[in-house]
């Protein structure tokens, strides 16, 4: 499953904690690369976002 319970077209990623498959484009709207610090200053990835297996 994806975004929007919605089958993903073309899976990179996988999201441990909302258990769905992302492509690169939702990956890039959910902005999982860049989540704010707690302090609001830098960005970080997401811990829960996985790298597909064999890519």
């Amino acid at each position: 499953m994806g975004l929007n319970n919605r089958v993903c077209q073309n899976p990179k990623y996988y999201c441990r904690l909302h258990r769905v498959w992302l492509s690169d484009g939702d990956v890039k709207k959910k902005r999982c690369k860049e989540k704010p610090d707690f302090d609001m200053i830098g960005v970080h990835l997401c811990k829960n976002l996985e790298k597909k297996f064999g890519e």
